[in-house]
C-alpha cells in the first residue's frame, strides 16, 4: 500500500485582512529649471530735437524793431516813476534818507536797463548787417541789369527775342531802381539806432530822469528868492541847490525839490 503523507504547516495563517501590501515607492524627480530667455531690450531710438529754423531776413528785422520798441518803452517807464516819485516828494515832506534809498532802486533797475540795451544793440546789428547784404544785393543785380542793357542796345540787328529781353531788362531796372533808395533808408535808419544803442551807458541818466518838474519848482523858488534877495536870487538859489545835492548825495532835481520845501516852509511862517 502506499504511504500517506502528512505535511504539517506551523503557526495559522494570517487573515487576507492583516496582510500589508507593499507600497510602491516613486522617486521625487525635481523639475529641471528652464533657462529663462533672453531679455529683449528694445532701442529707443533717439529723437534729434529739430534745430529752430533760422529767422528770415524780414523776420529778423522785425524782431530787432520789436526788441528796440520793447526798450524804449522800458525806458519811459522807468523815466514815468522818477516823475511819480517827483510829484510825491512836493506832495509830501520825505527825508533824504528815503529818497536815497529809492534812488538807489532805480539804480538797480537802470543796470538791469543796459543789459538789456546791450542785447538788443547786438540783435539791430546783426539785423543792419543782414540789411547791407541785400542792399549790396540789389545794388549789384542793378549794375549788372544795366550793363546787360546797354549791351543790347549796342548789338546790330534786332529780332523778337531781343526786344522782348530788352522789355524784360527795363523793367526789371526800373524795379531795382525803386527797391534801392528805400533800403537806403531803412539801413540809415538802423545806422540812428544804433547809435542811439551804443551811447545809452552814457546817457541812461538822462533818459530816465524827469527834468521838467524840477524846472518848474526851480522858477516857482527863484521868484520866491528874488522877493527876499533881489538880483543875487538866482545864484544864491543854484548855489543853495548844489550844496544840498553834495550834502545829501541826491541828484539835483530832488535837491531843487528839497530847497524849494524848505524856503516855502520858511516863508509861510
Amino acid at each position: 500500500m502506499p504511504r500517506k503523507i502528512v505535511v504539517k504547516i506551523s503557526g495559522e495563517p494570517k487573515k487576507a485582512s492583516e496582510q500589508q501590501p507593499e507600497k510602491e515607492v516613486i522617486p521625487t524627480v525635481e523639475p529641471e529649471e528652464q533657462p529663462k530667455p533672453a531679455e529683449i531690450l528694445e532701442e529707443t531710438p533717439s529723437v534729434e530735437e529739430p534745430e529752430p529754423a533760422q529767422l528770415g531776413e524780414e523776420d529778423m528785422l522785425e524782431k530787432a524793431l520789436k526788441q528796440y520798441d520793447e526798450l524804449q518803452m522800458e525806458i519811459q517807464r522807468q523815466r514815468d516813476k522818477d516823475r511819480k516819485f517827483q510829484e510825491f516828494c512836493i506832495a509830501q515832506e520825505v527825508e533824504p534818507r528815503i529818497i536815497r534809498n529809492i534812488l538807489s532802486r532805480f539804480s538797480e533797475e537802470r543796470k538791469k536797463l543796459l543789459q538789456k540795451a546791450e542785447e538788443v544793440l547786438r540783435i539791430m546789428r546783426e539785423a543792419k548787417e543782414a540789411l547791407d547784404a541785400k542792399f549790396a544785393k540789389v545794388e549789384e543785380e542793378l549794375i549788372w541789369a544795366t550793363i546787360e542793357l546797354n549791351t543790347m542796345q549796342i548789338e546790330p540787328g534786332k529780332n523778337t527775342k531781343s526786344v522782348t529781353m530788352k522789355e524784360e531788362l527795363e523793367a526789371r531796372i526800373s524795379q531795382l531802381r525803386k527797391e534801392l533808395p528805400v533800403l537806403r533808408n531803412r539801413v540809415k535808419a538802423f545806422e540812428e539806432k544804433i547809435r542811439e544803442l551804443a551811447e545809452i551807458p552814457k546817457t541812461v541818466v538822462d533818459l530816465t530822469t524827469e527834468k521838467e518838474i524840477a524846472g518848474k519848482i526851480f522858477e516857482d523858488a527863484r521868484k520866491k528868492f528874488i522877493l527876499v534877495h533881489g538880483p543875487k536870487a538866482d545864484a544864491m538859489l543854484r548855489a543853495e541847490i548844489e550844496k544840498t545835492a553834495q550834502s545829501e548825495n541826491i541828484p539835483r532835481e530832488y535837491a531843487t525839490i528839497l530847497v524849494w520845501r524848505r524856503f516855502s516852509a520858511g516863508s509861510s511862517q
